[in-house]
């Protein structure tokens, strides 16, 4: 399952602030395409999968190894890895009735070792980030990490699941459309993102009420409790080369385009308030920006 690197990816450190962008460093780090990648809470860990999501992959930052998680049932869609590191995600196969079951499953890089933490079950399965811990919803039956989370939120269909304390709000601040993607509570707990497709990027409280309704966008994730960190939308979240990655204040009052060349998409943001998104190539890079 672990081999050692053999080629290498780029990762680069690039300091931007609202008026300037410049290159700090640019370090090789890693040795083929990577999509959707998350780092660890403590830096340690890059999680990645293939473009067709069927290899989920974690690349140790410190030692070079890296190790194949899991390569059956697409487990690259939508993994999480909780504040030490354990990596869940989920597994789908289909059945002789012909519906696809999904299971919750947890890999602990620690101690190596795999666990079933959700039975398979029909319908939407999906990993959610809680505070320090991750929350695996499912339409039936639900997994935590830790009896008590921090309040999260999660989109099934065109509806927006808001959860604190263990009281869940299921609401539709942006009405019928196409379906809501990307829910995430602030750091702060007190403010939901979701994207409603063909309509927006929507920034509510916790109870649904719409606070600001913002552009189009991919992606979005909370870059602190006032700005987010989004893909810019030119179309498919894989595909669209054009991209770029963009800064947005949660209010809506400023926008600012942080990559500057084409072809920067799906970013996420380590613990420690970088950006960390990949290229048309999957070349991995890892930005830090300065608010001024």
């Amino acid at each position: 399952m672990k081999n050692k690197i053999l080629f290498f990816l780029t990762i680069s450190l690039v300091a931007v602030s609202l008026q300037a962008q410049r290159v700090v460093s640019t370090t090789t780090l890693v040795d083929s395409a990577a999509y959707f990648p998350q780092m660890s809470d403590d830096g340690r860990w890059l999680l990645y999968s293939n473009t067709e999501s069927t290899v989920l992959t974690l690349l140790n930052l410190s030692t070079g190894e890296k190790t194949v998680v899991a390569d059956k049932g697409y487990p690259g869609f939508d993994a999480r890895m909780d504040a030490s590191g354990r990596v869940y995600y989920v597994a789908q196969q289909r059945r002789s009735n012909g519906l696809l079951y999904r299971s919750g499953r947890c890999y602990d890089p620690a101690t190596g070792r795999h666990r079933q933490v959700l039975k398979a079950q029909h319908g939407q399965v999906l990993p959610v980030r809680a505070g320090a811990d991750v929350v695996i919803e499912g339409e039936k039956k639900t997994y935590r990490s830790a009896k008590r989370v921090a309040p999260y939120a999660f989109t099934r269909g065109s509806w927006l699941h808001i959860v604190a304390q263990g009281r869940p709000v299921v609401c539709q601040p942006a009405g019928e459309c196409a379906g809501y993607l990307w829910a995430q509570v602030s750091p702060a707990g007190d403010k939901v993102l979701f994207e409603a497709a063909g309509r927006g990027l929507y920034v509510c409280d916790m109870q649904g009420r719409v606070l600001h309704r913002l552009e189009k966008c991919l992606m979005p994730s909370w870059f602190d409790n006032d700005h987010i960190v989004a893909m810019g939308n030119n179309g498919n979240v894989q595909r669209d080369m054009r991209s770029g990655i963009i800064l947005l204040a949660a209010d809506g009052s400023s926008r600012v385009t942080l990559t500057a060349e084409e072809g920067c998409i799906q970013p996420s943001v380590t613990a420690d308030g970088r950006i960390l998104f990949t290229t048309k190539s999957g070349t991995v890079k890892l930005m830090t920006i300065t608010l001024e």
